[in-house]
């Protein structure tokens, strides 16, 4: 049982348990909020003796040096002594400039900030000490601004402070981009299934869009799948559609995905497939399209954090 101490007090954590539930469990705030190890709101200093090999993934080569870690992800193995970072340094204003209702439970947010990302990769948005990860709709090199895609969910702390409070002009906190759910252009000559569940659509959308401003030689497919009968993206996927002869849609209301995938693409050899949704959706999904002769390698995916039944993507 490792003891963990902070603030000149020692906290004696339990079995397996994460830094971050110890502290928590003592009643001690910190930020957090993905608890996968994806968003950094929980980062924390140690000393790099005391920290185990798995709790820095996505860090810089930078941050690990000065002992960075994720409270999250650790599960000490020792004592521990730990100290607070100044997570304002890394943090960057975003100026609000655009916030549309797409329908009614999903807002779209326009930012801009000085950062170059790409599509498909993810950003943490911070509100006090309150951090949620999006995925990125927009290309930077063909917009200047960030476009988020957010599903506003009855008991999401962030969806719904931006649903009902935010207005273009106002001045929000981001971190990142970060992640590799990006287009390659290496693969331009092969064919594109992309396959996204709610909001996890958003993403897609923006690497459709790269893969054909960077002349993408073979065929675009996205199946999006959602609740509602009318796709809250119907206007972007036309869109799409009418902007390259390549490039292909469907919306489907069904969760019968693997039995819609095995009719229409029954041999995914030689295919280049992108899957994002919720944790549950992706392994499944990417289970059946391995069965269907897609190389694992070329199984591109990114799941969407669980956050209970607050805020997810």
């Amino acid at each position: 049982m490792a003891t963990i101490r902070f603030k000149e007090n020692s906290y004696n954590g339990a079995d397996n348990e994460s830094v971050l539930d110890t502290l928590l469990r003592h009643q001690i705030a910190i930020p957090y909020g993905c608890r996968a190890g994806a968003c950094q709101a929980c980062t924390l200093q140690a000393s790099p003796s005391q920290i185990p090999d798995d709790c820095q993934q996505g860090l810089s080569e930078g941050q690990i040096h000065q002992g960075y870690f994720l409270a999250c992800q650790c599960r000490p193995m020792q004592s521990m002594d730990i100290n607070t970072v100044n997570t304002s340094v890394q943090k960057i204003p975003a100026t609000v400039v655009d916030k549309t209702p797409l329908d009614d439970h999903t807002l779209r947010l326009r930012l801009s900030c000085r950062l170059r990302w790409r599509a498909g990769q993810y950003i943490t948005l911070w509100m006090k000490d309150v951090a949620r990860c999006y995925s990125i709709v927009s290309a930077a090199h063909l917009e200047p601004y960030i476009e988020l895609h957010i599903r506003v969910h009855p008991r999401g702390i962030m969806s719904q402070q931006l649903f009902a409070n935010t207005k273009v002009g106002d001045v929000l906190e981001l971190q990142g981009p970060l992640g590799n759910f990006v287009y390659e252009q290496e693969h331009a000559s092969q064919p594109l299934l992309l396959i996204g569940s709610g909001t996890g659509i958003a993403p897609l959308i923006g690497i459709a869009r790269e893969a054909i401003d960077y002349k993408h030689e073979a065929n675009i497919h996205l199946i999006a799948l959602d609740r509602t009968a009318k796709n809250y993206a119907m206007e972007q996927l036309e869109t799409l559609k009418n902007s390259a002869p390549q490039c292909s849609f469907q919306t489907e209301q069904t969760d019968n995905t693997e039995a819609i995938i095995s009719s229409q693409f029954p041999n995914l050899r030689g295919q280049r497939v992108y899957l994002c949704g919720g944790q549950d959706f992706v392994q499944r999904i990417r289970k059946k399209c391995f069965m269907l002769g897609a190389s694992p390698r070329h199984i591109i995916t990114e799941e969407f954090i669980n956050f209970g039944s607050q805020d997810s993507n």
